[in-house]
């Protein structure tokens, strides 16, 4: 089935117009990753002002992992329901003002609370896939998500720099300050720069039940595996929090299932295509993009003299991983070109084969910097292309009504394996180190890598099997915009 343009629909853009959306996109994704990024660089510095530890201090990430999960998970589907520019626009204005607190705080848990708030804006992304594919032509599509998917390592690593530079000049407050200003921009360029979509109609009840139950789903397990690192493992409220996060899952399941017209429709898991691509989702997570996000920071700048480390400092570690960041993007506009031309299955195929050569190939140049910088370019270009297939392989399996909250799910699952992996990669290292140190030996390196590749490995697999997209019928427009027949 492919949608086409109706009376209470935009029409499909011209070309100008399509390049002007996309880039409008781009723009508010900047903004919004900026703001996360900027914080959680400056969680030394509010350990210094406010004379807290880091795991008090850890809670302005955290607390922003669990509201940007349920944001995810949630406002996709809201934006497929009222109207993905309109809730775009709510997203944007609750995450500035949680900006705004955060500048205004005159003590730490105040920041807290304005980090919170801030991590509405994880629902920017699933609401921007959503009107790609509303609003351009399907030739476009892949390439377009691509582009907005592959900028948020690279924003990443700018931001964290830009906090860096207005914290040592200017103070924390300044940080916050410009993510406020960034996202009032941000959310101008959606009032003004954005058309207004209609969502369904009739429009469906909202699944209130599934709303609530979903949050303490996702932010339990998420929690737990955040936390965990710095609690230890066997501390009750980890346990608690991963006890709580899969009986709400259980129950949520359970209701979703149930209800007339569910916040996610397990049903779309009956492809086969969507049930692989979440298990490539959680495979890649849990593997490279988990691993690599502790391992690169820990090789970059432990100490030369230890068995891992190259005694960099953070500033040109940061300058190296921006530099690997900006490899990454250039990957996912050549993921996008890939997967418009033949579907989305070959480029994550080629991103979990390339993060397969580039960890192997990191244990023999782990204590060289330009070895480790080849390495960790080839695991950037690899996150480019799998990292960006990921969602588009999603988009062919699902009607687009459902875009938002398919995508938006995606994102969620591979946010909860990631943290998992940061888990997993510690528990690796922290099982061989240094007597009387708590620095890792070159066999828990080794393992840590190996453990990686496989899990690379295993995607490879599963991307194999992930049918590729059929040809579009000769009778279809080449503007169309509707969903990839279903795999055979």
């Amino acid at each position: 089935m492919t949608a086409q343009p109706t009376p209470d629909r935009p029409p499909f853009p011209t070309e100008r117009a399509a390049t002007a959306l996309v880039v409008a996109l781009i723009a508010i994704e900047v903004c919004a990753v900026f703001e996360t990024a900027m914080a959680v660089a400056a969680i030394p510095t509010f350990m210094k002002v406010f004379s807290a530890d880091a795991a008090t201090v850890g809670w302005s990430t955290t607390i922003y992992l669990l509201v940007g999960a349920a944001s995810a998970a949630t406002s996709g589907r809201l934006g497929d329901m009222f109207g993905r520019t309109r809730v775009l626009i709510a997203v944007l204005v609750v995450a500035a003002l949680g900006s705004l607190i955060s500048v205004l705080a005159g003590g730490l848990w105040l920041v807290v609370v304005g980090r919170g708030v801030q991590g509405m804006a994880a629902g920017a992304l699933p609401l921007s896939f959503g009107l790609v594919r509303e609003l351009l032509p399907e030739r476009r599509v892949p390439l377009a998500m691509s582009l907005l998917g592959g900028v948020v390592p690279v924003c990443t690593g700018a931001g964290a720099l830009l906090a860096g530079l207005l914290i040592d000049h200017s103070g924390w407050r300044a940080m916050f300050l410009v993510a406020t200003v960034l996202g009032a921009a941000a959310t101008a360029v959606a009032v003004f720069g954005l058309p207004r979509t209609p969502g369904i109609t009739p429009r469906p009840t909202i699944d209130v039940v599934g709303g609530v139950l979903l949050a303490p789903a996702a932010g339990g397990v998420l929690f737990g595996a955040t936390q965990g690192r710095t609690w230890g493992w066997d501390d009750p409220r980890v346990i608690a929090a991963f006890v709580l996060g899969v009986a709400a899952f259980l129950v949520w399941a359970w209701w979703e299932r149930r209800v007339p017209e569910p916040m996610v429709d397990l049903r779309l898991f009956a492809a086969r295509k969507v049930r692989l691509t979440t298990a490539a989702t959680v495979m890649v997570g849990l593997g490279p993009m988990g691993a690599i996000a502790i391992l690169s920071q820990m090789v970059l700048q432990l100490p030369e003299k230890a068995p891992v480390g190259l005694g960099l400092s953070p500033t040109r570690s940061g300058w190296l991983l921006l530099v690997v960041a900006v490899f990454g993007y250039g990957g996912a506009a050549v993921s996008g070109r890939i997967a418009q031309a033949v579907g989305a299955r070959w480029p994550l195929v080629i991103g979990t084969c390339t993060y397969a050569a580039g960890i192997v190939l990191w244990i023999f140049l782990a204590k060289s910097v330009a070895g480790t910088l080849l390495c960790l370019t080839l695991t950037g270009i690899a996150t480019g292309f799998a990292a960006t297939a990921l969602p588009v392989l999603i988009v062919e399996g699902v009607p687009a009504e459902h875009t938002g909250e398919a995508t938006g799910i995606n994102r969620v699952t591979q946010n909860i394996a990631v943290a998992c992996g940061l888990a997993l990669t510690s528990v690796i290292l922290a099982a061989s180190t240094v007597p009387g140190t708590e620095l890792p030996t070159r066999s828990a390196l080794v393992a840590a890598l190996l453990s990686v590749t496989v899990l690379a490995v295993v995607g490879t697999v599963i991307g194999l099997l992930i049918g590729g997209r059929r040809p579009r019928a000769a009778t279809e427009p080449a503007g169309g915009l509707g969903v990839e027949p279903a795999e055979a």
